[in-house]
């Protein structure tokens, strides 16, 4: 009987208790188009929450009493709400959001795989919006990456703080994404920046500092993560269409063209909409540079009818088209799936250093041009499932495929598959937690004529990255944000294996309402690419040795940093300032030494050349400023991005000997930091930039825009010493350029001022005029490789 009555006392109790239980429900709309919004993350406790629907709205059964519903989404400021339920079965709450004009209620995702407030972040952070693409002319994201604090693109090798140098292109320190699935090529590690999908973009996500953790072995100095947008309420067209030339260089004996000035075009679109639980966006664009660099320069005397443009230049023509697929499953909420796709077909030049620095600084020494046909495509399907308890489930995957067909004996293809799941949960741990986690799976095969100093001699190799991780985001007292994670990897490559545990930790304290105080720890390891270890070529007479003995590399990062919000009538923004100090072991660089066998000749420089080698330890210390802000003055719209950072990027072990020649008869001593160096002052790193100012600021009258920017690059004091003593030595081996005489006259650094005007014909159609280093300063980002004179450029812009 007791028994009995218990279970009736229960099951009465229960129904009491769905007798409480009430509907909140709602609709959450963009402040002002008003149009709903998708993917927004309702929360009602720690853990506990839904996403709204493509129709903007939400739905959760809660218990009678009071609650703080929170709404985040990205590209929005976040918003709470006070509600008291209670005498109704159901309960409305419509909310609307507003765009994130101010910098610190800017929504990210990279830092932690899940939305965060960029004052949140434990790590360094900068955003590119769409906007600045746009604004300058865009046509490959190097170019916007150039204007963010603290990131300089070398030879498209991107470098983050000065972690990185000159390495041929090969084994990037910096991980690039597309919606965050890695994109470097498999082979080599290095990324295609023209390939990078950019008409529709929501927004680009620059992490500095080690993020093995969530990212993997590539990076190790910092991560790019691009990611595109998918469909609003309404459909959405964009166009664009651009001409323009390249002027007379200040250096008007260099000219190398006669009344034709070299010219660059193109044109890109891209199309949003939804059909039902269907959304599709695909967008691409064709782009055509004769380039400023001429062809090789021939004898006067030679039988060419016209020697000043015989032979390849610097060429640049590719046409690429990109789609994105969504569906959302009716029958089961939450699920969703698609395919996205990117293709590319290129002819290209890449000229690896000039002829010299006077009459021909715009014209490639002989030998050194490799002129490329490139196809590039990826397919990347993927499923994705928010469980009702808040759960996030993924699965991405990509197929990536290369091949660049070179005229110089350097072909090379690879195919590369990834495949990563990760669940995400949300859950109450005295507070607000998020756990992620996630294994992934990636596979490389190359079969390139690059990549035969394997044991076999044989063109095909292979690559397989395995990887397990786990992080956990905390937050304390609504003011302390705490982040820690682990990771393990595993590499193989041909007969060759590594595996690393690597950890990190941050912590964020909001001090007031918009200052934050943060520190954070990061340690990378990365394995070498198949480049590094197996490539055999040549440039001109320069070579290229394999090192299959090559071992990873190693680091830790840490940093402090304090974040300030701040409002000046309707301009709103952050100023960010932050020390850090990331150190390495068995740091990799691409060092001169005697690395070839006998017999030797004259033909392969008695053996010498360039091979990546483990040189010891490095440090990189230093500090970076930076603002962001947007908002209006009066009845001007305006935009910034500033910053300015300083590094010292040194060798912690000068004096290591990190190669010997395999000749044991060998006149040439051990390669070292201090007999490889051409300035030993400081024991600075080579080819590294320790100076670098951006700005870019935008102000809107009306109908009118005007805006501009502005980098300083410090010059690059230390080189490899055997380019200079190339340069000064007398026949048969040498190499004469000028670089002796350009690193004598260039110590100081150059300032490049951009600048552009525009005017809205109709509210769909507008005009800009683009100008590219406004002052046509002769300025080089690595010695031996001259960048662009002024350019000017028309461009028309259609958005429907």
């Amino acid at each position: 009987m007791m028994r009995l009555i218990a279970v009736l006392l229960a099951l009465f109790g229960a129904a009491g208790t769905f007798a409480q239980t009430t509907l909140l429900k709602g609709v959450v709309r963009d402040s002002l188009s008003g149009e709903p919004l998708f993917g927004v993350n309702v929360i009602h406790a720690p853990g506990k929450g839904v996403a709204t629907d493509p129709s903007g709205a939400f739905s959760m059964p809660l218990p009678f009493g009071e609650y703080t519903i929170a709404f985040s989404c990205v590209g929005y400021v976040s918003v709470t709400r006070h509600v008291v339920l209670s005498g109704s079965t159901t309960g409305t709450l419509d909310v609307r959001m507003r765009p994130s004009v101010a910098q610190l209620d800017m929504v990210v995702i990279s830092a932690g795989r899940f939305e965060q407030r960029v004052g949140e972040v434990t790590q360094s952070l900068s955003v590119i919006r769409p906007e600045l693409i746009r604004n300058k002319n865009i046509t490959s994201l190097n170019e916007a990456l150039d204007q963010v604090p603290g990131v300089v693109i070398v030879d498209e090798e991107p470098q983050i703080r000065a972690g990185s140098g000159f390495s041929y292109g090969a084994g990037s320190r910096v991980q690039v994404l597309v919606d965050d699935v890695p994109i470097l090529s498999g082979d080599i590690g290095r990324p295609n920046w023209s390939f990078l999908p950019i008409e529709n973009l929501e927004q680009v996500e620059v992490i500095k500092g080690a993020s093995s953790v969530l990212y993997g072995s590539a990076a190790l100095s910092g991560v790019i993560n691009v990611r595109t947008a998918f469909p609003r309420e309404k459909p959405s067209t964009k166009a664009t269409l651009f001409s323009g030339i390249y002027d007379t260089p200040a250096n008007t004996g260099a000219r190398w063209w006669g009344d034709n000035n070299p010219k660059v075009s193109g044109a890109s679109f891209s199309h949003s909409q939804r059909f039902g639980k269907f959304d599709l966006v695909f967008g691409g664009n064709a782009f055509s540079d004769n380039g400023y660099i001429g062809p090789e320069p021939i004898a006067a005397d030679s039988l060419a009818a016209d020697p000043l443009r015989t032979g390849p230049g610097g060429y640049d023509n590719r046409v690429r088209f990109n789609i994105g697929t969504r569906w959302r499953n009716g029958k089961v909420k939450g699920l969703s799936y698609g395919i996205n796709a990117n293709a590319m077909k290129s002819r290209s030049t890449s000229v690896f250093i000039w002829n010299d620095i006077d009459d021909g600084l715009y014209r490639p020494k002989p030998g050194t041009v490799t002129r490329t046909r490139g196809t590039q495509f990826y397919v990347d399907p993927y499923v994705e499932y928010l469980a009702r308890t808040g759960t996030r489930h993924s699965l991405r995957t990509r197929v990536h495929r290369q091949v660049f067909d070179n005229d110089n004996g350097q072909g090379n293809a690879n195919t590369t598959v990834h495949a990563e799941y990760q669940v995400q949960k949300r859950f109450d741990l005295f507070g607000e937690t998020v756990a992620t986690a996630g294994v992934l799976w990636r596979k490389v095969n190359s079969d390139a004529e690059l990549y035969v100093g394997n044991a076999d001699g044989d063109p095909r190799n292979e690559a397989l990255n395995t990887g397990a991780y786990l992080q956990l985001d905390k937050k304390l007292f609504d003011k302390l944000a705490l982040s820690a994670g682990i990771r393990y990897e595993r590499f193989v490559v041909e007969n060759a294996e590594a595996s690393q545990p690597v950890l990190r930790a941050g912590a964020t304290y909001q001090v007031l309402r918009a200052t934050y105080l943060r520190a954070s720890y990061g340690q990378g390891f990365r394995f070498p690419t198949i480049g590094e270890r197996f490539i055999r070529t040549g440039v001109g007479n320069l070579r290229v040795y394999p090192n299959p003995d090559l071992k990873p590399e190693r680091s830790w990062n840490v940093e402090g940093g304090l974040k300030q919000g701040f409002k000046i009538g309707g301009f709103m923004g952050y100023v960010d300032a932050v020390v850090f100090q990331q150190d390495f072991e068995d740091y990799v660089e691409f060092t001169f030494g005697q690395w070839g066998l006998p017999p030797y000749t004259m033909e392969n420089m008695i053996g010498l050349g360039f091979m990546s080698v483990n040189t010891g330890g490095a440090r990189v210390t230093g500090y970076e400023l930076e603002l962001a802000g947007k908002g209006d003055i009066g009845a001007v719209e305006l935009s910034a991005l500033m910053g300015y950072t300083h590094t010292l990027p040194v060798s912690t072990t000068p004096d290591e000997r990190y190669g010997v020649s395999p000749n044991p008869a060998s006149a040439f001593p051990p390669s070292t930091y201090l007999n490889t160096s051409y300035d030993t002052t400081d024991h600075l790193l080579k080819f590294r930039i320790q100076q670098l100012f951006r700005l870019d600021l935008q102000a809107r009258y009306e109908r009118f825009f005007v805006g501009g920017s502005v980098r300083y690059n410090s010059h690059v004091r230390n080189i490899d010493l055997i380019f200079v003593q190339l340069d000064t030595s007398p026949p048969p081996i040498n190499l004469s350029t000028g670089v002796a005489q350009w690193m004598k006259d260039h110590r100081s650094g150059d300032t490049i001022f951009d600048a552009r005007i525009g005017f809205d014909i109709t509210p769909q159609l507008r005009a800009a005029f683009i100008v590219n280093n406004l002052l046509n300063r002769e300025y080089s980002m690595r010695p031996l490789a001259i960048e662009a004179p002024r350019t000017m450029q028309v461009q028309m812009s259609l958005d429907l």
